[in-house]
């Protein structure tokens, strides 16, 4: 026995929403998709609405909707694949909708692991400074591979960051005569940065030696 025929497309309207079509059969039946899919599954007036061709809507529907969840993300600050991925899978998002959507953020240059570490390393020179591990460990936590990570935190001179920071982190110390005292602040907060020790306590034993020439210098004017 033939199967009876497929209903045909009657019209394909605006649905009365942004970006979204109302899509009339001939039956009577009414259904809603993204103009995107309409576009671009071939969905149009006097076509036969077949079962391939509203798999072929729904498929770029998600496509469309992970489309749209991407550039939200991408919108707040730029992300690492790995982020992508997660960020896209939490949203409930089919994996290879998902990979898919990798790939053409990466084609179109929104999604670049290599540009995402240097842009990365360089706010936190500029916003947060920290220690080369500390650096490499958020890296890594965000799917940036091995040889990228090494590439852009190689040349990190943690002595020098270190004490830019001591130097910051002790402001208003120059009263503080116990040394102890002193390390604790500093080196804590140099270690809580992601400064190993011996860097964290050089520098700040550079910075105490400069605070008490300060201090030496502030004691000599006022018996002048």
């Amino acid at each position: 026995m033939d199967e009876p025929p497929s209903p045909v497309i009657k019209s394909v309207r605006s649905a009365g929403r942004s970006r979204m079509r109302l899509i009339v059969l001939d039956d009577g039946r009414e259904f809603v998709f993204c103009d995107e899919a309409c576009e671009r599954a071939g969905a149009r007036e006097g076509v036969a609405a077949t079962e391939e061709l509203f798999a072929a809507l729904d498929r770029w529907e998600h496509r469309v909707n992970a489309h749209e969840a991407a550039l939200r993300l991408l919108s707040h600050r730029a992300r690492s694949e790995n982020e992508m991925r997660t960020r896209l899978a939490m949203r409930g998002i089919e994996p290879e909708v998902i990979e898919d959507e990798v790939v053409r953020l990466r084609d179109a240059g929104l999604l670049d692991d290599d540009q995402f570490a240097r842009a990365w390393v360089e706010d936190r020179k500029r916003f947060a400074p920290r220690g080369r591990r500390m650096l490499r460990y958020e890296l890594l936590g965000r799917g940036i591979q091995p040889d990228s990570v090494d590439a852009v935190t190689g040349d990190i001179d943690d002595a020098d960051t270190a004490l830019g920071l001591a130097r910051v982190k002790a402001r208003g110390s120059i009263g503080q005569a116990d040394w102890e005292a002193f390390l604790a602040k500093v080196g804590g907060f140099l270690r809580r940065r992601g400064f190993d020790y011996g860097v964290a306590t050089e520098a700040a034993r550079t910075v105490w030696a400069e605070l008490e020439q300060e201090r030496a210098g502030v004691t000599e004017a006022a018996d002048a």
